[in-house]
């Protein structure tokens, strides 16, 4: 994930609203703002500092300034959709999420900024292009998100088709070359594509490495990263490449398939994981709810959940007080039983002190945004939680996948409509 992180936040370029400086060329004009020479540079320099960093041989000159120029032009676009539509990402929602990628790296703050430095990156550029991603991927929900939705049956056909059964919870290291066409192809491109797809796999046939070809060929978007889509389930993977994937062997590439943006040629590098169990813990729990009245003071309010909570401790018997006190009305005339619940149910603020109760030990007062809770935990158990768990996991994946397809559609849309023009035709 760290890699990912590292090379989508580099290929971030600054928005020019000003006229080039003196002796600055501009290599693309995108709408109403241009793309400059020394900009594009800035942009190479970093990317062959994270190619050298990793270890990856650099492609030609010519090659690598094309293919980052067209990121550039992708992303300025939707940096523009952001700005047009008053998006903004504040320092701490950015701070938020940097602790969120060092956590899900199992690293600290400080790791996680010697292992930027470490692939070339400066810790300040990071932070800066981390906030145009995030931007980015917010203009990218807002334009999509409202339409994307999985329906039961889609989960279903999902989980009962024989080529994915038993197949749901292995991960697939999968890479990708595209070869671009447009929205309504002629007989003419279709034909050029399907050769240009044809001659990149008798390449890869006779030895050409895939990365290699990825970076100088591909329309993906993980071009710049040798095309690796990294580690995929298959139910995130769009539809035309799983079915293919599931007959392949790993190392193997497939012949050229046709897809809405293109022609592909798909490399399975491996596959790992395997079916597991997955076990939840269910907690039999009830409570009584106090709230502060319009007439009392917060002490008051405070007061009046210790007194109960006295009483409990007393002996007094939970059910009773429940139905009398409790304003959970739901519960209140069940004397206060919650049922059998699980983790993310409740509030985290119940939860916490729910997990850490003894059984039939009485909580003190615990003040969630609903009120004081006087909780106990009547059972535990450990449930097989495998079919809900799996059914929750294709479900986001399939909403992944439909998200991941839409963006692309979407993202063809917006560079039609846009007026872009590259100055050097060998860069374009």
């Amino acid at each position: 994930m760290l890699k990912r992180i590292a090379l989508l936040a580099l290929l971030i370029p600054t928005m020019v609203l000003a006229k080039p400086e003196p002796l600055d060329s501009v290599v693309a004009v995108v709408n109403d703002e241009v793309i400059t020479s020394s900009e594009l540079d800035t942009q190479l320099e970093l990317l062959r500092n994270q190619f050298v960093a990793k270890g990856m041989t650099l492609p030609s000159e010519t090659v690598l300034r094309k293919q980052v120029l067209q990121h550039l032009i992708d992303v300025d676009l939707q940096l523009q959709l952001a700005k047009q539509n008053s998006l903004t990402i504040d320092d701490t929602e950015l701070s938020e999420a940097i602790n969120r990628i060092a956590l899900s790296n199992k690293m600290t703050l400080d790791e996680l900024r010697q292992a930027i430095l470490a692939q070339g990156l400066e810790w300040t550029v990071y932070r800066d292009n981390l906030r145009k991603e995030i931007l980015i991927s917010r203009v990218q929900q807002k334009a999509i998100g409202k339409d994307n939705t999985v329906t039961a049956q889609q989960i279903d056909d999902y989980l009962k088709s024989p080529v994915y059964q038993d197949k749901t919870q292995l991960l697939y290291h999968v890479k990708n070359i595209v070869i671009p066409l447009s929205g309504e192809p002629t007989p003419s491109e279709l034909q050029k594509a399907k050769a240009k797809a044809d001659e990149l796999l008798a390449k890869i046939n006779k030895g050409s490495d895939f990365s290699q070809l990825a970076i100088a060929s591909s329309s993906g978007e993980f071009a710049l990263e040798g095309g690796d889509l990294g580690e995929r389930h298959l139910a995130e993977l769009p539809l035309v490449f799983a079915n293919q994937i599931v007959t392949m062997k790993s190392g193997e590439v497939s012949k050229p398939i046709r897809t809405g943006n293109g022609f592909q040629l798909i490399k399975l590098v491996s596959v790992g994981g395997e079916k597991m169990r997955h076990e939840v813990t269910k907690t039999h729990v009830r409570h009584i709810l106090l709230k502060q009245e319009a007439s009392m003071t917060l002490e008051e309010a405070q007061k009046q959940a210790d007194n109960l909570y006295q009483q409990l401790k007393s002996g007094k018997d939970f059910a009773e007080l429940a139905k009398h006190y409790s304003l959970d009305v739901s519960s209140a005339v069940k004397g206060g039983d919650l049922g059998w619940v699980t983790s993310g149910e409740l509030v985290p603020e119940f939860e916490k002190v729910m997990d850490e109760l003894a059984l039939h030990q009485i909580s003190k007062p615990t003040k969630s945004p609903f009120g004081w809770h006087l909780i106990e935990v009547l059972e535990r158990k450990q449930v097989d939680d495998t079919v809900s768990f799996e059914r929750e996991e294709v479900r986001k994946f399939l909403l992944q996948r439909k998200f991941t397809e839409s963006v692309q559609n979407w993202l063809q849309h917006v560079r039609a409509d846009a007026y872009v023009k590259v100055n050097n035709k060998e860069l374009s």
